[in-house]
């Protein structure tokens, strides 16, 4: 007998937690134009628990599918469709990127395609979006320089930084396009170790003193007559919020600060990530030693995790990668903050994360305004993946009575 049903796609999560999170990230860029619910559950339906390996090829193709789609269009000269399908593939190829083997060819070249098909689709925005390049001790630091098609008011500007796993490109759905609808200038940028720098210079791994880095790209976005110097602010995502701190203790052309979170000791944050008893007593693994250790003793999503730590870092064990993380503490650079700025957490991010939250807020030397995510607003999580459009309220509306409207 025929049947008539309202749709063969199912709304699923996983049980894995990590899984989780990136299928909520990936939702939280189409609400910027980053994807479609109906692709990315597709997506997921390729996808068991614990394979990320499926991810990124589920991924992937629907990326090479719908950036066929955007090429058509644009030689058929429909730009607006070319543009929303070459910006939902690069959001694609960013999640296949993310799974892929942090060591391997493919993940670079899902990278590159998620740079190109942006660049692609911006080309047809109203709002001129422009490729730079930080120069910084003789290698070029990529970013992405963004001016409202009216112009910025008042030349008000915000410098954006992604954290440990994020990109410039997914920056433009997570602040960009929100700053340019209200008429601010959006330079999102990244440094040694972060993802689209690693693309271009596979040697550039993190730094624990990232205010030299940040120096540079200030240096860069003050030189452009579009920036009013006395309407600059700063924003750092995740690990971004660590490595903009440091920047604000040492920089006064930062004339305000938005942490999201305020990570002020970086090994303390990731201990109480991988488990205080394992932080404290690491077991002797090495990359060298993955091949030998059983799916039953440390799944894919935990090896995946490893292997791309040990990459941005620079390392090749589990006891090397925590000893690294010990210089990346911004807890005496608190006080030498004296700038206007905004602290922001979810309430799922977990007992660290807001212990260091309360620990910036009460030692800042600046005014501080304190902003705390719910479950009851769908904020809690990581850099408010799940309620972007609120998140960017915040940042934009705390900066517009900051800067004036």
């Amino acid at each position: 007998m025929s049947t008539v049903e309202r749709t063969a796609t199912r709304v699923l999560g996983f049980n894995s937690m990590e899984m989780d999170f990136q299928l909520m990230r990936a939702l939280g860029t189409a609400t910027y134009g980053g994807g479609a619910e109906g692709e990315i559950f597709h997506a997921r339906r390729l996808v068991d628990d614990e394979a990320p390996e499926r991810w990124s090829t589920a991924f992937a193709s629907i990326g090479e599918r719908v950036r066929a789609l955007g090429e058509r269009a644009e030689r058929k000269r429909h730009f607006v469709s070319a543009r929303e399908h070459f910006l939902r593939a690069s959001m694609y190829y960013r999640a296949a990127e993310y799974f892929a083997d942090p060591f391997g060819e493919e993940g670079r070249r899902w990278g590159l395609a998620s740079r190109a098909t942006f660049i692609a689709g911006t080309r047809h925005l109203a709002d001129r979006i422009e490729p730079v390049v930080t120069p910084f001790e003789g290698l070029e630091l990529p970013g992405y320089f963004m001016t409202p098609a009216g112009g910025a008011r008042n030349g008000r500007t915000l410098v954006v930084m992604t954290g440990f796993d994020g990109t410039g490109e997914e920056l433009y759905f997570e602040s960009g396009r929100a700053g340019l609808e209200r008429g601010y200038n959006v330079f999102v940028t990244e440094g040694p170790g972060q993802v689209g720098t690693l693309r271009l210079h596979p040697g550039l791994v993190f730094r624990p003193d990232y205010e030299h880095p940040i120096s540079a790209m200030l240096d860069m976005v003050l030189a452009r007559p579009e920036v009013n110097p006395e309407a600059l602010a700063l924003y750092g995502m995740s690990f971004g919020g660590c490595f903009t701190l440091r920047a604000a203790a040492h920089d006064d052309r930062i004339r305000a600060l938005i942490l999201n979170s305020p990570i002020i000791d970086l090994h303390a944050y990731m201990a109480a990530f991988i488990g205080p008893d394992l932080a404290s007593d690491p077991p002797p693994l090495t990359l060298a030693g993955l091949d030998s250790i059983s799916e039953a003793d440390m799944p894919p999503v935990v090896r995946h995790a490893f292997k791309s730590s040990c990459r941005r870092f620079g390392v090749d064990s589990l006891a090397g990668y925590l000893r690294q993380l010990e210089a990346y503490t911004a807890v005496e650079s608190v006080p030498s903050v004296r700038c206007p700025s905004l602290a922001m957490v979810g309430t799922g991010e977990g007992e660290e994360a807001m212990n260091q939250f309360e620990r910036y807020c009460d030692a800042v030397s600046g005014p501080v305004t304190r902003r705390i995510f719910t479950v009851e607003e769908g904020a809690d999580m990581h850099c408010q993946r799940g309620n972007l459009p609120l998140a960017c309220s915040v940042v934009y509306d705390w900066l517009d009575e900051l800067f004036g409207h």
